[in-house]
């Protein structure tokens, strides 16, 4: 073989090795790039913080949904079941009210002996019915006592009034109509005046003992 042909062969060779060299960073660029576009593309795709914040705060408001949806059928059986003792409770109630009423009549005098044995028995049978009927504690603030530490029979006979109102308020509560009310603020507002009729109760109750007490001096 000549030497012309042999150069020609060994500049070939060369020229195509050095091609490859110089292509090699060119594809190396190439899949560098398309992979960061492809890890680009999947950040994107996945949520941000912000995102993943709010979707675990969906989650936990729609398990707090669910558990007061279960807790309010849980209550509503339960008053169901109960209800015969609920209906005696609620009757008697009103049986109670209206004989207090009747004792404050301005021809009426008061008498304390069985004013503290009724106020008794309606603080009795408020506090059976707030538990049968699962009612939930209502807030301290709304809760005060119409106590006052000088009793005579002007005063309790406010006291009196004072739970009469909370007492016709009270039985007009929806929740005596159908036991499956769940409105909130239907049942908050059941378990308010239950709980000042209970505290009202004990009050007069307290009051007309210490003027038992008074008269027999």
């Amino acid at each position: 073989m000549s030497n012309w042909r042999i150069k020609t062969l060994q500049y070939f060779k060369i020229t195509k090795y050095s091609a490859s060299i110089c292509l090699l960073p060119v594809v190396l660029t190439i899949l560098t790039s398309a992979n960061v576009t492809t890890a680009q593309t999947t950040t994107a795709n996945l949520p941000g913080p912000g995102i993943r914040e709010g979707n675990r705060s969906m989650d936990d408001y729609d398990r707090a949904i669910n558990r007061m949806k279960n807790d309010a059928k849980a209550a509503n059986e339960r008053r169901r079941n109960l209800f015969p003792q609920i209906n005696e409770d609620f009757q008697r109630i009103q049986v109670i009210h209206n004989e207090i009423v009747r004792m404050i009549q301005p021809d009426k005098v008061l008498n304390y002996d069985r004013l503290a044995e009724l106020t008794g028995d309606l603080k009795k049978r408020g506090s059976r019915l707030r538990e049968n009927l699962a009612l939930p504690q209502p807030e301290k603030a709304v809760t005060q006592s119409t106590h006052s530490e000088s009793s005579d029979e002007t005063e309790i006979r406010k006291t009196i009034v004072a739970l009469h109102d909370l007492i016709v308020d009270f039985v007009a509560n929806p929740i005596f109509k159908n036991l499956g009310v769940v409105d909130a603020k239907v049942i908050y507002s059941a378990s308010e005046k239950l709980d000042s009729i209970i505290n009202t109760s004990d009050d007069i109750k307290r009051e007309a003992k210490l003027l038992v007490k008074s008269d027999k001096k």
